[in-house]
C-alpha cells in the first residue's frame, strides 16, 4: 500500500501548530517572570513594615504576595511571604494562624535548602511561646536555633544570630527564676560583643546591662547590679540612645530591694517620662498600673496613687478598643485569604481550560472539546464547592476550642484581652457584678474575675505582678464594697454570686 504524499497545506498546518505553542509558552513565561517581580517588590515593603513595627499593613502586604507567589508557583516568594504573614500574626496575638504559616513554610525547597530561614522560624517559635508564658517550649526552639545557626557559612552573622538568641534565652530563664542559667548566657554575651563596635551594638549593650543588673539585684549583689546599671546609664549618655526605660525600672528594682522606696519611685517615674516621650503606649499602661499598686503598697500618697490609677484606666480602655478593632481587621484579611484561596483554585482551573481549549481547537473537533470541558468545569466545581465548606467547617471549629484554656494562659500573662473573654465566657457574673455597683473599674472587674476562677491570693499576686500584701488590700476594699461577711470565703463568695444570679434569673 503507498503511504499517502505530506502536503504543503499539512506542512503549513503543522508549522502553524508549533508557531501557536511556542508563542503561548513564552506569553507564559513572560507573565510568570512578571509575578516574580511584584513579589519581590511586595517583600521589600513588607521588610519596612516590618523594620516600623507596624505588624497590620505587613501582614496585609505578605498576604497580597503569598497569593501572586502561589499563582507563579515562586518558591522563594511563598516562603518569605508566609514567614512575614506569620511574623505579623504572632505579634497581633494571633499565635494558631501564625503557627499554619511558619508550617507550610516547611513544605518549600526554600526552607530545605536555606539555613538561615530554618533559624529565623525557630526563632518566630521561640518568641511566641515567650508571649505565651511557656518559657519551657521556648528555650526548646532556642537550643534548635543554635544547632541551625552553626551552619551558617557567614561566621559574623553566625555570632549575631547568637548574639539574639542568648538574649532569648536570658528571657526565657527570667521566666523560669533560673538566675544561673541567666548568668551562663550573658556570660556568652559578654563573649561575643567584644567583637562588635558598641556603638553599632548599642543597643545590645544596654539590654546586656540591664539584663546583668536585674541579674545582680535579685542576688542582692547590689555592688554589681549598680555597677552594670551604670554601665548602662553611661551608654545612654555616650552614644545618645533615645529608648531607656528599662534601664530607669531596672534602676527602681535596685532601690526598692535596699528598702527606699522613695528613691525608687523617683527611677520608676523617670522610666515613664522616657515611655511617654518616645511613644510606647503599651509601656505607659503598664507603667500606670505598676506606679499606682506601688504607691498604695508603701503609703507613697493618696493622691499619686488615684491618679495613676485613673491614668491607667482610661488609657487601659482606650488600648483595649483599639486592640479589639486591629484583632477584627486582621481576622477579617485571614477570612478573606481563605476566601480567595478557594476562589484562586477555580481560576487556576479555569485559566487551565482555556490553554487546552486553544490546543484543543486546532487538535479535534468543537464537539469533542465541548463534553470533555464541560465534564471537567463541573468536576472542578463539585471539588471547590467540597474544599470550602471543610475550610467553613475548620473555621468554626478554631474558633469555638480551647477558649477556656485560653482564658486561664491569658489570666496568667496579665493580658488585656483577659477580661473581654471572660465577659464572653461568664456574662452573667459579671453582670451581677455591675448591678451590685455600676461604677466597677476594668481594674476590679479583672480582679473578681480571678477570684471567681479560683486564683489564690498567690497566684493573682503573680500574674498582676503586685505583692500579696496588694491583693490583701484590693480584698479587704471589695469585701466592703460588697458586703462580704469576714467569715465567708472570698474566692466563693465570687462564685456563689453567680449562683445567685442564675437563681434569680429563673425565678423572673
Amino acid at each position: 500500500m503507498n503511504k499517502k504524499p505530506i502536503t504543503a497545506d499539512y506542512l503549513l498546518m503543522k508549522k502553524h501548530l508549533l508557531f501557536i505553542i511556542l508563542l503561548l509558552f513564552s506569553f507564559g513565561t513572560i507573565a510568570q517572570n512578571r509575578q516574580q517581580q511584584m513579589v519581590d517588590s511586595l517583600l521589600v515593603k513588607i521588610r519596612e513594615f516590618h523594620q516600623q513595627a507596624e505588624f497590620v499593613p505587613q501582614l496585609e502586604t505578605s498576604l497580597k504576595a503569598l497569593e501572586i507567589a502561589n499563582s507563579s508557583k515562586y518558591d522563594t516568594g511563598i516562603a518569605k511571604a508566609h514567614f512575614f504573614a506569620a511574623d505579623a500574626l504572632v505579634n497581633i496575638g494571633l499565635f494558631k494562624e501564625g503557627f499554619k504559616h511558619l508550617k507550610s513554610i516547611e513544605s518549600t525547597e526554600y526552607y530545605n535548602e536555606n539555613v538561615l530561614m530554618q533559624t529565623e522560624i525557630h526563632w518566630v517559635r521561640g518568641r511566641t511561646y515567650l508571649k505565651l508564658g511557656l518559657p519551657q517550649q521556648a528555650i526548646r526552639e532556642f537550643y534548635l536555633q543554635l544547632a541551625c545557626t552553626k551552619h551558617l557559612e557567614n561566621k559574623m552573622h553566625q555570632k549575631r544570630t547568637n548574639l539574639n538568641t542568648y538574649a532569648n534565652l536570658i528571657t526565657a530563664f527570667d521566666q523560669l527564676e533560673q538566675l544561673d542559667s541567666m548568668q551562663k548566657y550573658c556570660q556568652f554575651q559578654l563573649e561575643y560583643l567584644s567583637d562588635f563596635d558598641k556603638k553599632e551594638e548599642k543597643y545590645m549593650y544596654l539590654g546586656l546591662y540591664n539584663a546583668l543588673g536585674d541579674l545582680y539585684t535579685r542576688k542582692r549583689d547590689f555592688g554589681k547590679a549598680e555597677y552594670y546599671l551604670n554601665q548602662s546609664l553611661e551608654l545612654i549618655e555616650k552614644f545618645n540612645i533615645s529608648i531607656f526605660y528599662n534601664t530607669y525600672t531596672f534602676l527602681g528594682n535596685l532601690e526598692e530591694k535596699k528598702l527606699k522606696p522613695e528613691k525608687a519611685l523617683y527611677y520608676y517615674e523617670k522610666g515613664l517620662a522616657n515611655a511617654k516621650d518616645v511613644g510606647n503606649r503599651e509601656e505607659i499602661r503598664k507603667d500606670y498600673k505598676f506606679l499606682a499598686d506601688y504607691c498604695r503598697t508603701y503609703k507613697l500618697g493618696n493622691e499619686k496613687t488615684k491618679e495613676y490609677e485613673l491614668a491607667y484606666v482610661l488609657l487601659n480602655d482606650s488600648l483595649e478598643e483599639e486592640n479589639r478593632k486591629m484583632i477584627d481587621v486582621v481576622l477579617n484579611q485571614v477570612l478573606n485569604e481563605k476566601d480567595k484561596e478557594s476562589e484562586a483554585k477555580v481560576s487556576k482551573s479555569v485559566r487551565i481550560s482555556i490553554f487546552t481549549l486553544l490546543l484543543l481547537l486546532v487538535a479535534i473537533s468543537f464537539f469533542v472539546w465541548r463534553s470533555r470541558h464541560n465534564r471537567k468545569i463541573l468536576d472542578q466545581k463539585q471539588e471547590a464547592l467540597q474544599e470550602t465548606e471543610i475550610i467553613n467547617k475548620e473555621l468554626t471549629e478554631q474558633i469555638g476550642e480551647n477558649k477556656f484554656n485560653n482564658l486561664i494562659e491569658l489570666a496568667k500573662s496579665n493580658n488585656p484581652e483577659f477580661l473581654a473573654l471572660f465577659t464572653e465566657l461568664y456574662p452573667d457574673f459579671i453582670q451581677a457584678l455591675k448591678s451590685r455597683d455600676s461604677n466597677l473599674r476594668s481594674t476590679e472587674l479583672e480582679f473578681c474575675a480571678m477570684a471567681f476562677l479560683n486564683f489564690s491570693t498567690k497566684n493573682i499576686a503573680e500574674y498582676t505582678f503586685v505583692t500579696v500584701r496588694a491583693v490583701q488590700v484590693r480584698k479587704n476594699r471589695l469585701r466592703k464594697k460588697f458586703d462580704i461577711p469576714s467569715d465567708a470565703d472570698f474566692n466563693n463568695w465570687m462564685r456563689g454570686l453567680a449562683d445567685y444570679s442564675d437563681q434569680a434569673q429563673g425565678i423572673g
